[in-house]
């Protein structure tokens, strides 16, 4: 995914010297995702502990990436665990709500046991795009939605003329 991660040059002074912290608002979108989910993570084991696999799960949030293409835009969701009919995905106003949910039941030496997992996911739509015509398919994982743009949201090219 080129355009994600912007190249910076080595300034000549300066190089090779150790800094300080980064910023966490100075990395890109996916770092800044990582480390907010580490510090969360991080957080609950300080707070209770220990946390089990399920508990873990239960708080892990997919993540997102959205591609802006000429005809249309493609979010990929991260959503590992679940199957096609475990999601429920739909438009309210200009909102894009994501929700997938599975319960799984096993039965263990002192009885049943039940478990759920739920990821939600609400997003603004962009102007410009084509609401009766989103698509939506799960493989491997990873849920991907295309959003169609209308002739208005695609936009207009400009050429550039030499002078």
């Amino acid at each position: 995914m080129a355009g994600l991660f912007p190249r910076r040059r080595k300034e000549a002074e300066g190089a090779g010297k150790r800094r300080g912290p980064v910023s966490v608002a100075g990395l890109p979108q996916p770092h800044r995702r990582m480390q907010s989910e580490f510090g969360e993570l991080f957080n609950r084991f300080g707070r209770e502990g220990s946390m089990s696999l399920e508990d873990f799960v239960r708080a892990w949030h997919w993540g997102m990436d959205v591609e802006d293409k000429e005809d249309c835009f493609i979010l990929r969701a991260e959503a590992p665990g679940f199957e096609a009919g475990d999601f429920d995905l739909r438009i309210s106003g200009e909102r894009l709500i994501l929700r997938a949910s599975r319960k799984a039941e096993t039965k263990e030496k002192e009885g049943e046991h039940r478990e759920e997992y739920e990821c939600y996911e609400s997003m603004a739509l962009p102007p410009g795009i084509d609401k009766e015509k989103i698509e939506a398919r799960y493989h491997s994982g990873v849920l991907t939605v295309t959003i169609p743009k209308t002739k208005e949201g695609r936009g207009k090219k400009i050429a550039v003329k030499n002078t």
